[in-house]
């Protein structure tokens, strides 16, 4: 037929191909001013007798309908035109100038992972649209991709097989183009059975895909006799997620594979996921023989267990142990912190704050000393037990130093210094006071600049015979304590207790207390309990005493701190409540307070003091959340109850923080989580690489 012109029009000029319905040519159409060639399909029927040409007519016709709509979509071949010549059918389509993705395979070789699903991706995308149009293509393979020379895209061709979903037509008017439609290899047992399915397109695009990756036509892949599933795991390496993916397209019987293309688009946008998925499937779920799957004995679940108990043990240790897990253990704490029971303030204390407002009025950068000293025999005439002076007065401000040098005097008044980190960065205390009323007020930073622990003893050089200093907070407590309740410090009868008030042992802090590691613990030191991020005691400003405008009950037999609060001030500091707001700092008075109050609670609210575990009972709970993880990990086969006991496991370990927190005790919640985390994570991968292993033999 070559040489031939159909409807006057259609010149043909080679062949394409050819099957049982007719043959495929290349053709030109004449009545275009440009050369311009489209793709003639001929239709034969298989009998001239008039009731069956009937029956292929209205088929022609649906065919036609269809093609129409397939060809709306930009990578399908539109329907130029259709007729019917000589009791034969017609169908003209836009020819598709490219190479097939079949004779790309040949030329490249084995496709990468990447490249396959590539080409699952944009041909999912073709059959999306066509299994909408309620259309199967019955023949998609290699041959039938075409990569379009002008963009690169894949385009999905010869549709001549396709056949429109319609329940009404009855069987045996389909039989004849049903029955054998399809390529060997490519096409699945429902179809060759005469009984297509959406799933049929799936698998013939999995093996497509298969084909690419092995390099090997299905036909030449071995068989398993026992499951009927083509054997192709060990012609290529890819990922668990893929392969799953890939086997669940291609499987034998039809209701094994997915239903619809979404359903592989979605797992295909999955494939992380779908490996883990795929590491737990039983042998029922994977159809394979129990010999291809890796069953661990007894011996190796212990084995596997006690290493990577032992080694994720000893790597979160050593993790631990060099401060890589000390950040995000203060983080934990910052937040239990920040969010605890508000105590309230404390009624034994009262805050004299110098706010802006009352600089302003003094028209300085700092009360004159006049003025400190009016308001300190202003304070003293209504009888408080103690006043603290967080002021550095060590030279005179304005006027009035001899009035300041009198107030000072008096013994309740307790004055600070600032010992310093290094020479020329110390502050003396104002000369008149007498030197065992002057506490320093030196706070000790953490790494993030944040402050979390009380000083309350120091001295300048590293040397037990060196002068000790007493910290300010202390001083004060003390003072109330001795004057209101009579109470007057110890020393501790062990290393572990610095001092003994009362009933009331203050343990030492060590290096590793809590989630701190090789913290410098030296001076006696114990962690703040903060009390309230916004009240932590009364408070009146300065032009309050010094007007007399405060109640008189407000201050006997209290303890007085006066202080600066000005938002100007660079007495600022960060503090755990800073994770509430990063612009959020607390004045030095105000963490003084925090101190005081802390030692007064302790004393006589039996407020407990801050503890922790001992070293070896946490190396025991990091040791039992590693064995707990690899036990769950190495157990549990099904996805969603891994999920699970994660999720439990992680509750628990933070639950039992915050439990001991509302104990005052801080224990490590990240040690223990980091060890549940790397021991089932380890075991995971490593069940899946024997896993992999096995499938590959």
């Amino acid at each position: 037929m070559l040489g031939q012109v159909l409807k006057e029009r259609y010149q043909l000029v080679r062949m394409l191909g050819s099957g049982g319905f007719g043959q495929t040519y290349v053709a030109r159409d004449l009545l275009q001013t440009q050369t311009a060639e489209c793709v003639v399909k001929q239709l034969k029927p298989a009998s001239a007798n008039e009731p069956f040409l009937k029956v292929a007519r209205r088929l022609f016709e649906t065919e036609v309908s269809t093609l129409k709509r397939l060809g709306t979509h930009d990578r399908i071949p539109k329907l130029l035109d259709s007729f019917e010549e000589k009791a034969e059918f017609y169908l003209v389509q836009e020819l598709i100038d490219g190479e097939s993705l079949g004779d790309e395979m040949r030329r490249m070789g084995q496709l990468s992972e990447d490249q396959a699903i590539t080409i699952l991706r944009e041909t999912l995308s073709i059959l999306n649209f066509v299994h909408d149009n309620r259309v199967i293509h019955r023949d998609l393979k290699p041959d039938n991709l075409i990569r379009r020379k002008r963009d690169g895209k894949l385009c999905l061709i010869d549709f001549g097989a396709v056949k429109e979903i319609r329940t009404q037509l009855v069987d045996s008017e389909l039989t004849s183009l049903t029955v054998g439609i399809g390529t060997q290899g490519y096409t699945p047992s429902e179809q060759l059975a005469g009984k297509p399915r959406f799933s049929s397109d799936i698998f013939a695009l999995g093996m497509t895909a298969i084909h690419g990756l092995t390099g090997r036509k299905p036909t030449d892949l071995p068989e398993d006799i026992s499951s009927l599933e083509l054997r192709w795991e060990a012609y290529t390496n890819i990922s668990l997620g893929l392969r799953y993916l890939l086997k669940k397209m291609v499987r034998h019987y039809f209701y094994q594979r997915y239903q619809t293309v979404a359903q592989v688009l979605h797992d295909l946008d999955r494939l992380d996921e779908l490996e883990e998925e795929a590491d737990q499937l039983t042998i029922s779920e994977t159809a394979l023989p129990q010999e291809t799957l890796w069953q661990p004995s007894r011996q190796d679940s212990i084995r596997a267990v006690a290493i990577a108990t032992v080694l994720v043990s000893t790597l979160t240790l050593g993790l631990r142990q060099l401060g890589a897990l000390m950040p995000l253990e203060l983080q934990v704490f910052d937040g239990l912190v920040a969010y605890q029971r508000d105590l309230g303030p404390d009624p034994r204390i009262l805050l004299v704050e110098i706010n802006e407002q009352d600089l302003n009025n003094q028209q300085s950068e700092s009360p004159s000393d006049q003025s400190i000293a009016d308001a300190i025999d202003i304070i003293q005439s209504y009888n408080p037990s103690t006043i603290g002076l967080d002021l550095h007065r060590n030279i005179p401000q304005g006027e009035g130093r001899q009035s300041l040098a009198r107030s000072l005097m008096a013994a309740n008044i307790i004055g600070i210094t600032k010992l310093g980190d290094q020479a020329g960065d110390s502050i003396p205390p104002p000369p008149e006071l007498n030197p065992a009323q002057i506490g320093f007020n030196d706070i000790p930073l953490d790494p993030d600049d944040k402050i979390r622990r009380n000083l309350f003893f120091a001295s300048l050089e590293n040397d037990p015979t060196a002068e000790v200093y007493t910290s300010f907070g202390l001083l004060v407590a003390l003072h109330y304590l001795r004057e209101q309740y009579a109470l007057h410090p110890s020393a501790g009868e062990d290393d572990s207790k610095a001092m003994v008030i009362g009933d009331v042992g203050f343990k030492i802090m060590t290096s590793t207390f809590g989630g701190y590691q090789s913290i410098d613990d030296a001076g006696y030191q114990i962690p703040i309990t903060y009390r309230s991020p916004n009240q932590i005691s009364e408070r009146v400003s300065l032009t309050d005493i010094l007007t007399n405008a405060v109640d008189p009950e407000l201050i006997r037999d209290k303890v007085i701190l006066i202080g600066t609060t000005a938002y100007t001030s660079t007495d600022k500091f960060f503090t755990p409540y800073t994770l509430r707001s990063d612009s959020y700092q607390m004045s030095g008075v105000e963490i003084h307070l925090h101190m005081v109050s802390q030692f007064l609670s302790a004393v006589l609210d039996d407020y407990p003091l801050p503890w922790t575990w001992p070293d070896a009972l946490e190396i025991g709970w990091i040791i039992f959340w590693a064995s707990g993880g690899s036990l769950l990990a190495w157990q549990l086969r099904q996805r969603r109850y891994l999920v699970m006991a994660y999720g439990g496991g992680a509750i628990a370990i933070t639950s039992t923080t915050v439990l001991f927190f509302l104990t005052n005790a801080w224990i490590p919640a990240i040690a223990p989580l980091s060890a549940f985390t790397m021991a089932s994570g380890s075991l995971l991968i490593y069940r899946r690489y024997r896993q992999r292993r096995q499938l590959l033999r």
